[in-house]
């Protein structure tokens, strides 16, 4: 089974995104390596960076050979990010057959919820497509997520994350569908906007600006 992971953040190979996905290779039954593009469990990965509005001619192939395509993207404004969007409506123009499709999106926000309507998008395009949505993951406090490199997704404050993600890989390896799962960070809600405050002043600092600089309007 060929399985494309579609990495959709605008940031492409740095991004939070694409460590998910890394992290969906892993929780396949044999781990994943990067010496090896076939697992034991006969799952051929192969990788999409999706981060321009339009897919190159041998993306679009290797998509068409593809059994089952996840997706992996930044929230933006309730929704998905617009190169995105143009990217969707180039596969509904250029990729009739049938395909299964997982996402897995990621918000900024303390709480995953935000991220129920962009699902539902993938969803309906789904249905348009004639493609076959078998769920996908939204994962809250997104924002963390990239400077916790070296944390566990099995356990600690991202092990919510993790269960979440080992589902689209469970279900990758049954070809089975599954409901939606949110999941975010295992600490409280004012320690992560804390962090994100350290994190804007800090930014403000090395760009040469003051705190109260970023209260202006």
């Amino acid at each position: 089974m060929k399985v494309a992971l579609i990495n959709a953040s605008p940031r492409g190979k740095v991004s939070t995104s694409a460590l998910l996905l890394r992290t969906i290779k892993s929780y396949t039954p044999t781990g994943y390596s990067e010496n090896t593009a076939k697992s034991e469990a006969n799952i051929d990965f192969v990788e999409i960076q999706a981060n321009k509005e339009k897919l190159a001619a041998e993306q679009i192939q290797k998509l068409k050979q593809a059994d089952t395509w996840v997706f992996a993207n930044p929230l933006y404004i309730d929704s998905l990010p617009g190169h995105l969007l143009s990217v969707l409506e180039q596969l509904q123009e250029e990729c009739r057959e049938s395909h299964r499709v997982h996402a897995v999106i990621n918000c900024g926000f303390y709480e995953a919820a935000h991220n129920k309507t962009a699902l539902r998008i993938y969803e309906n395009w789904c249905k348009r497509c004639g493609y076959k949505w078998c769920g996908g993951a939204g994962i809250g406090g997104g924002g963390a997520i990239g400077f916790m490199t070296s944390v566990p997704f099995d356990k600690g404050p991202l092990k919510a994350i993790g269960k979440a993600l080992e589902k689209i890989a469970h279900s990758l390896q049954m070809q089975s569908e599954m409901e939606n799962a949110f999941a975010t960070m295992g600490f409280p809600r004012f320690i992560y906007i804390l962090c994100a405050h350290h994190g804007w002043k800090k930014a403000a600092k090395e760009n040469g600006l003051k705190t109260k600089d970023l209260y202006r309007k």
